[in-house]
């Protein structure tokens, strides 16, 4: 059997205490209407993550808000949908998500945009859809994370750890080396079954982990921005549990870019916001411990909720309309356009225009010669970077019942992630959704499209058609999850594929909703949010926020950064919009990232750096 290993829960330290439909309204106002308005009149291009969250801002502000989409839904690649013709018996269509959802117990941003969002029934809003890991426990062990070690390595049974009850204080860590412990013991179930050379090589990650952790924040950006994760990690040469597991997982299996080109800066602010998290630290009615999942399908629960209050607010919501330029006239912007899907242009007036588009559909409207005349900065958008991440629904016959809800297989080329739905959701399946036959749900991401199959076929995943993604991703769950005998073929009922990805007839395969990647050198070329055009603003997950990783959390943040800078252009008062502008670090390793600030600036490097060479760590130094 493959090898599995189980990360449990423990209590989180210092914890704390219908859509109705989108009617589109006149692209136009007029004058009269737009004076009375007083040159507050926001028009916003995308109804994703940052496109709702700066309508949820703004409006709240007194702003006039539209909102434009190019689709006809929102929530852009957070939301879900119904598989069509699925539903029977007065059952809804089969759910499925773009990518399954889960909520790092370090998010706030996300978390207090849902808190505002009112539920029916729901005491805190829609935060209270949230489900913590102590909510999920089932045993006595509680909830946990099965993750693929190696095809080739055979257990009998699933590896259980306790709660973690040995991380200390973040306050007590007062040296490096104590740092280098902490990091060991978070991940010291990663090393299981263990053996002297994972021993070995999990302190080296910890050592890697604790010399970003530890260093100042013009490191951070300057010079290890420069370099990648896997260069920084000094993968070449190592283990291929220790190039899949430490270095592919905390990259690929949470963010979808590939170790070779993520950033240090990246990279390390995953570990470092995970690492305070777990101990406890910052934790306040935003956060939790780890991780959290929504109780049901992302747009029933969330996404159609927010909607339906920015409607209540008075946002105007504009379907199938996309953005495809913008028209300058002394140095502002005079008007937007946009096409519907019959292929009819109009043109819509504001005084403000916030474009929360993809960075891979905005480049070619702002690069032109005229508006790079006014702002020659946003050429730098070509040297941003978008990926893949693309969403798999398989549905069972007989629910699945592995001992943990989230599953991680990070040695296969295609980086596979699942989680078994039906667990996390408070939802009887198969009363709800489908022909009633259906009674399990696996909702999987597949991280890297480009890297060829293992099992059933030897191409890339974008090379395949849809019937070969199944069958390659199938024989790897049944490989690695094959102690549960629901991961049957005669256990399929059905399957569906992220209808983002089209399938032409020449067998090549398009991705209408790509991803950007923070990628080496790229903090200082993505935008802040505000442009050299006065009225034109820019948002999503790809301008520069504190996150600067492709995430929900980072999303929302910038459209809170775009939404303040709107305020103050704007000549209101933007300082009562929440937005935390660094990760929280305890005032301990503020004190080792001070001492590190001294090297930097001597031309030293981060004292871990110096505790290692080549290939090995000097562990008694450490230690």
């Amino acid at each position: 059997m493959t090898q599995a290993n189980t990360i449990s829960r423990r209590k989180f330290v210092a914890g704390a205490a219908a859509m109705g439909a989108a009617a589109t309204f006149p692209l136009g106002r007029s004058a009269a209407a737009r004076a009375s308005m007083n040159g507050k009149r926001i028009a916003i291009f995308g109804a994703g993550m940052s496109g709702l969250v700066a309508a949820q801002e703004l409006v709240e502000r007194g702003f006039e808000v539209d909102v434009y989409e190019a689709a006809n839904a929102f929530g852009g690649k957070a939301r879900s949908y119904g598989v069509p013709g699925t539903g029977f018996g007065g059952r809804k269509d089969l759910p499925a998500e773009h990518g399954f959802r889960f909520f790092p117990g370090f998010y706030q941003h996300v978390t207090d945009s849902m808190r505002r969002i009112p539920a029916p029934g729901r005491k805190n809003g829609v935060l209270s859809a949230l489900r913590s890991l102590d909510d999920l426990a089932g045993d006595e062990d509680g909830w946990g994370i099965t993750y693929s070690g190696g095809q080739n390595e055979s257990v009998k049974s699933l590896i259980r750890l306790r709660d973690f009850q040995r991380l200390p204080n973040p306050n007590q860590l007062a040296n490096p080396a104590d740092v280098v412990k902490a990091v060991q013991t978070i991940f010291g179930g990663l090393a299981q079954p263990t053996t002297w050379n994972r021993t070995i090589e999990l302190a080296w990650f910890a050592a890697r982990v604790a010399a970003f952790v530890t260093a100042c924040d013009e490191r951070r950006k300057g010079p290890w921005d420069d370099l990648s994760w896997w260069k920084f990690m000094r993968a070449d040469g190592r283990s291929t549990w220790f190039k899949d597991n430490l270095v592919k997982g905390t990259t690929m299996g949470l963010v979808a870019v590939k170790p070779e080109v993520c950033s240090v800066s990246s990279g390390g602010n995953i570990m470092d916001a995970f690492l305070w998290n777990l101990m406890g630290y910052d934790a306040g009615p935003l956060t939790a411990y780890a991780l959290r999942f929504l109780d049901g399908p992302t747009t029933e629960v969330w996404i159609d909720p927010w909607v339906a209050y920015l409607q209540s607010r008075g946002v105007r919501f504009h379907t199938g309309q996309a953005l495809t330029g913008v028209n300058l006239s002394g140095g502002r912007v005079q008007s937007a356009n946009v096409v519907d899907g019959s292929g009819t242009r109009r043109q819509v007036d504001a005084d403000w225009y916030i474009a929360a588009v993809p960075v891979d559909k905005l480049r070619p409207m702002l690069t032109t010669p005229e508006v790079l005349a006014h702002d020659p900065s946003l050429e730098l958008m070509n040297e941003l970077h978008v990926d893949w991440m693309n969403g798999m629904q398989i549905y069972l016959k007989k629910p699945a019942r592995a001992a943990a809800s989230l599953v991680g297989i990070f040695d296969h080329q295609w980086t596979i992630s699942a989680v078994l739905q039906e667990q996390l959701w408070r939802r009887n399946v198969s009363k709800e959704f489908g022909d009633g036959s259906v009674k399990g749900i696996v909702s999987i991401d597949i991280s890297t499209w480009d890297r060829p199959g293992m099992l059933t076929t030897k191409k890339a995943a974008r090379d395949c058609t849809k019937e070969e993604i199944f069958r390659e991703v199938w024989a790897v769950l049944k490989q690695r999850v094959k102690h549960d005998p629901a991961f049957r073929d005669d256990n399929v009922h059905s399957w569906a594929l992220d209808p983002a990805l089209k399938f032409g007839s020449s067998g090549v395969v398009s991705n209408e909703e790509t991803l950007t990647v923070q990628t080496v050198g790229t903090w200082k070329k993505r935008p802040k949010g505000p442009t050299a055009i006065p009225n034109l603003f820019l948002s999503g997950d790809w301008i520069r926020v504190t996150a600067n990783v492709c995430s929900m959390e980072a999303a929302n943040q910038g459209g809170r950064q775009t939404a303040m800078a709107v305020l103050e252009a704007a000549g209101g008062d933007p300082s009562d919009v929440f937005i935390k502008n660094a990760i929280a670090t305890p005032p301990a390793i503020e004190k080792l990232k001070q001492e590190d600030k001294k090297r930097f600036d001597k031309g030293l490097p981060n004292v871990l750096d110096a505790a290692v060479r080549g290939p090995s760590i000097k562990l008694p130094k450490l230690f």
